[in-house]
């Protein structure tokens, strides 16, 4: 599928980024004891001065950065590369943000754990320093670099496989009240673990003034509407859309079915879109296609 989805990919204009600064002698600990509270200068080595390891431009036209570092596992001090491996964000500010906004999102991200979401292990809140956020490091990266990348093509399985994480990851959040989830779920936002090609969803969200209840999350936008949006016409035939890199590796049954429910995930009216574990339900099904 991958060929065919690249005009989808939006080019979004490049900000200078503002980093969330802590004014001093102001007091927003989270109070949980499941999150880690990293030292900004432990954060500083294990990254070794912050080393640039991927841009992310969001949907709102903001932009992500993430820096790669190692700390041990079990001491969470600065580490070499035998260690465990983190990103690091920096959160950035604007009118629509505060601290105050930011440090919920912590509270609520560290009581959420999932094996199809990238674990936040903590943060770092210092006087006049960048709110900082840990997370786990993703070792094949996003999923936007197998698809419109140089990477080897991924196989048919991997493919289903990956969506397959992707919805039980969308799934859990929304049997969650108030779920950290925002409508930014993208390629970029869904990354990879090193082995198995497992899908773990970034799910950070945006914080704006009209969307902080995020109980307002649409439970029936899904995970194949940021793929296909837009992209199936009324009659098409599988081998026109489908990534030219597969060849015939792939069960054209499978494929078939694929398509359909992509438009059942897509319908223009909502009322008609499956909810999110029937997506799974369905991509379990299609998964256990041979023929």
């Amino acid at each position: 599928m991958g060929n065919s989805l690249k005009h989808l990919k939006q080019q979004l204009p490049s900000l200078a980024p503002k980093p969330l600064l802590i004014p001093p002698i102001f007091s927003v600990e989270p109070e949980n004891e499941n999150l880690r509270v990293f030292r900004f200068a432990d954060l500083k080595k294990a990254t070794k001065k912050f080393r640039q390891d991927r841009v992310v431009e969001c949907e709102d036209g903001s932009v992500r950065k993430f820096y790669k570092g190692y700390i041990d596992e079990t001491t969470f001090a600065p580490s070499r590369r035998t260690g465990t491996g983190i990103a690091v964000s920096v959160m950035e500010c604007d009118s629509s943000r505060s601290l105050q906004d930011w440090m919920a999102v912590v509270r609520s991200l560290g009581h959420i754990s999932h094996q199809n979401l990238v674990n936040f292990l903590g943060y770092c809140c210092e006087d006049n320093k960048p709110l900082l956020l840990v997370f786990e490091y993703s070792h094949k990266g996003s999923l936007d670099r197998h698809i419109f990348g140089k990477e080897e093509a991924l196989q048919w399985e991997i493919r289903v496989k990956i969506a397959i994480g992707t919805a039980q990851g969308l799934a859990f959040l929304h049997s969650i009240k108030d779920s950290p989830l925002n409508r930014e779920l993208r390629m970029h936002n869904i990354m990879l673990d090193e082995v198995q090609y497992n899908a773990k969803l970034f799910y950070l969200e945006s914080i704006k003034p009209s969307l902080i209840n995020l109980s307002l999350f649409n439970v029936k936008d899904n995970c194949l509407d940021f793929w296909t949006t837009s992209l199936l016409p009324d009659s098409y035939k599988i081998e026109e859309i489908i990534d030219p890199r597969l060849g015939n590796d792939y069960s054209a049954n499978a494929a078939t079915q694929m398509g359909t429910l992509i438009n059942q995930c897509t319908a223009h009216d909502t009322k008609k879109r499956p909810l999110m574990q029937q997506v799974l339900d369905g991509l379990n099904y299609i998964a256990e296609i041979k023929d």
